[in-house]
């Protein structure tokens, strides 16, 4: 047995009696000599001879030699593998399942990690697959774990190596535009926060592609509300408020939330006609699905603008629909004074 475990035994031409033990020193100088030298060194030829000690022909020899020692360094470069290293992944892929189950998770990612590299180099899909989903599960968990402790930085990271193992899973997604929005990075927060709702949809996820769905409108609702709720909003609080309504329909339908900020920003800037005409298609939008709050709200909005128009009686109609919320009180006395 050679220094590498392998004995190669070649027939004689003549005779098939003659037993050659494998040098590496021979298959280095078919592969890449320079390279290979630096690994491993040289081993010394052993003697070639026929037992029955008749003349051969040597370049015969030779020949068949080479051929396999080619093979052998072919071996050693990973262009050949055997068929124990085939199967290395399948049982590393088992290996992950036990650990899993045990709830060893840094020992399930390694081993997942293993077989999904293992799978994609044997073509084996399934497997690649299967790890690769889980690989995914786990990235998630980590970017959360690090999220939680407030290092964003690296609940990023983990969430982009979730997404490269399994592009389909939208918890990453998520995950990553809340760490994106902690930085304050809201404009990826929000291209983000679409992703994960788009693809939560494509996957039939109807809870994660609502709640990103929520977190973009909250978003842009909050900051065009705390724009327009100043003690006296300018009609520059407006413009800035109007662009944020803009920016969530570049993701999104505008809802009757949207609508009804918008106549907030038209009543502050004196545009009342185009207030009314928002806060109608706010109440529209709303139907009876919304709460009486939101209803009052709407209609507060409404009636102001119609009283700063001059319509009395259709700003009266307005107020009289405030039934709960802060407004109530307000919009009685605007239809007892009016």
């Amino acid at each position: 047995m050679g220094k590498f475990g392998m004995d190669f035994v070649l027939p004689c031409p003549r005779c098939s009696e003659i037993r050659i033990l494998c040098v590496l020193s021979d298959a280095l100088a078919l592969a890449d000599p320079a390279q290979w030298l630096q690994v491993f060194p040289a081993m010394p030829h052993t003697a070639l001879r026929c037992q029955t000690r008749h003349p051969t022909n040597p370049f015969s020899i030779m020949k068949r030699i080479k051929a396999t020692l080619l093979a052998f360094a072919l071996l050693v470069t990973g262009l050949i593998a055997p068929d124990a290293f085939a199967q290395d992944y399948k049982e590393a892929y088992n290996a992950a399942l036990e650990a899993a189950r045990a709830k060893n998770y840094n020992e399930a990612y390694t081993q997942f990690t293993r077989a999904a590299e293992g799978a994609e180099a044997e073509g084996d899909t399934d497997v690649l697959t299967r790890s690769q989903r889980v690989l995914a599960q786990l990235d998630y968990s980590r970017g959360n774990a690090a999220y939680k402790a407030g290092d964003f930085a690296t609940a990023i990271q983990h969430f982009d190596i979730g997404i490269s193992h399994n592009a389909d899973y939208a918890k990453n997604y998520y995950g990553k535009a809340l760490a994106l929005k902690q930085q304050e990075n809201f404009g990826d927060a929000m291209a983000t926060f679409k992703q994960a709702m788009d693809i939560a949809a494509a996957g039939g996820d109807r809870r994660a592609a609502r709640a990103a769905e929520d977190a973009i409108r909250d978003y842009y609702h909050h900051a065009a509300g705390v724009l327009l709720a100043k003690e006296n909003p300018t009609r520059s609080d407006a413009d800035a408020a109007i662009a944020q309504l803009t920016g969530l329909q570049e993701y999104l339908d505008a809802d009757a939330d949207t609508y009804y900020y918008i106549a907030e920003a038209h009543k502050v800037k004196g545009e009342y006609t185009e207030a009314v005409a928002a806060a109608d298609q706010a109440l529209e939008m709303l139907g009876s699905r919304g709460s009486a709050t939101q209803r009052s709200n709407i209609n507060f909005t409404k009636g102001e603008a119609l009283m700063m128009m001059g319509e009395t009686d259709a700003a009266k109609a307005a107020f009289a629909n405030v039934t709960a919320g802060s407004f109530r009180n307000s919009a009685q006395h605007f239809i007892e004074t009016l």
